[in-house]
């Protein structure tokens, strides 16, 4: 992705994050970790592109996340969830966030995306969701699914626990 792109992508994820449009400043989100990552044309990111993804372009997403919803979402926010919630399981995190529909215990199903809570009363570290969310549709049958993302899908921490490596290995540089 061309420095200009990067720039007009985050300009506009300032603006709707200014403007308390959550859905679409994580479709944004998503936008700009695609293209960062050359995966437009895949249209979703794998445990790769994760590990790879650049530690510049993660702290400006992430900070510009902490800022407008005063710490509430962010990458930075999951990452503090997520260390809590490793201590009793590795599927906690997606309780405690809002991601997972509780309709038996001790099982859950991930949420549709579009059911998703896109306000600031949506549990601590909610957003950005999308980049988790987006999967070819025979991936979401592998977990489950319904072919249209983690919806009704088991839990699948790799890409999470991913993205949360690459939170680490980039705090530290």
């Amino acid at each position: 992705m061309m420095t200009t792109d990067i720039q007009d992508g985050l300009q506009e994820l300032d603006s709707l994050l200014s403007h308390a449009d959550w859905q679409l400043a994580d479709e944004v989100t998503f936008q700009i970790m695609l293209a960062v990552s050359d995966r437009r044309d895949a249209g979703w990111l794998d445990q790769s592109a994760i590990a790879n993804f650049p530690c510049a372009t993660l702290h400006q997403l992430d900070q510009r996340w902490l800022f407008y919803s005063s710490g509430r979402f962010g990458f930075s926010t999951q990452l503090h969830i997520y260390r809590e919630a490793a201590e009793r399981s590795s599927f906690e995190f997606s309780r405690q966030a809002g991601w997972v529909m509780n309709l038996w215990q001790p099982i859950g199903f991930f949420n549709f995306y579009h059911w998703l809570n896109f306000s600031l009363d949506a549990p601590q570290g909610h957003l950005p969701a999308l980049w988790f969310w987006e999967m070819p549709w025979y991936r979401s049958w592998l977990i489950g699914g319904f072919g249209t993302g983690r919806g009704g899908g088991f839990g699948d921490p790799s890409l999470f626990d991913a993205l949360m490596l690459r939170l680490e290995r980039c705090q530290s540089i």
